[in-house]
């Protein structure tokens, strides 16, 4: 009986200390979990630009796709959810932006660094290309100062257009306004049989607006 008694005792010891499954390997904690991704070598990242496509108004979020320590690829999103300007690129970079120190007026006041003379209007162009018609041209706006009344308006794109008809008699050769200022390219006017057409060229599709005003009709865009 002894031996026996010996052999179950070492049978119930066993058990005791015997792992779930014994062929599962032991994991150490301390140590980085192996993958089978090779781990790609890069030179160090300094700065990227990323150009917006020419319908992007919001920038809902920022992801980036990079390789972990094991080697595996791992994605981070960042919300923003801020309203872009898709003519100015993006900018990625670890280095933080220089901040300008403001300006000390006299007394040690602190003041802001004073504008140019002239750079209130300088965004804003003005053009009287006929008698009876004046264009005001700003960042988001073209305002189409005339007395003579729109009788209808559209779109068209491929390239981008906004039309406008006012109504008149009159005689003149097509005009055309090479404007370089976006999102505006440029303006043309024709001449029809009882009105004329104001047609503005735009860089990009865009939501608009045509608003009366006391003096003409104001095209915004958002």
């Amino acid at each position: 009986m002894r031996p026996f008694a010996v052999f179950a005792i070492l049978a119930l010891f066993t058990l005791l200390h015997a792992r779930e499954n014994p062929f599962k390997p032991v994991i150490d904690n301390t140590v980085l979990p192996v993958s089978s991704n090779r781990v790609k070598k890069a030179p160090p990242f300094k700065s990227a630009k990323v150009s917006l496509p020419n319908d992007a108004r919001v920038l809902t979020s920022v992801v980036v796709y990079y390789q972990s320590v094991d080697g595996s690829i791992k994605k981070l999103v960042t919300p923003v959810d801020r309203s872009v300007d898709w003519h100015k690129p993006l900018y990625l970079s670890q280095t933080p932006p220089l901040r300008r120190a403001p300006l000390k007026a006299a007394g040690g006041e602190k003041r802001g660094e004073p504008l140019p003379k002239g750079a209130a209007t300088a965004k804003k162009g003005i053009y009287r290309p006929l008698p009876f018609l004046r264009l005001e041209v700003d960042e988001k706006s073209i305002k189409i100062v005339t007395k003579d009344k729109k009788i209808r308006s559209f779109h068209l794109s491929r390239p981008f257009k906004v039309a406008l008809d006012f109504k008149r008699e009159a005689a003149f050769l097509t005009k055309h306004i090479a404007l370089d200022k976006p999102p505006f390219v440029s303006v043309d006017i024709g001449n029809h049989n009882g009105y004329y057409r104001v047609v503005l060229t735009l860089d990009a599709p865009y939501r608009y607006k045509i608003k009366k005003a006391e003096d003409g009709y104001i095209v915004s865009l958002p």
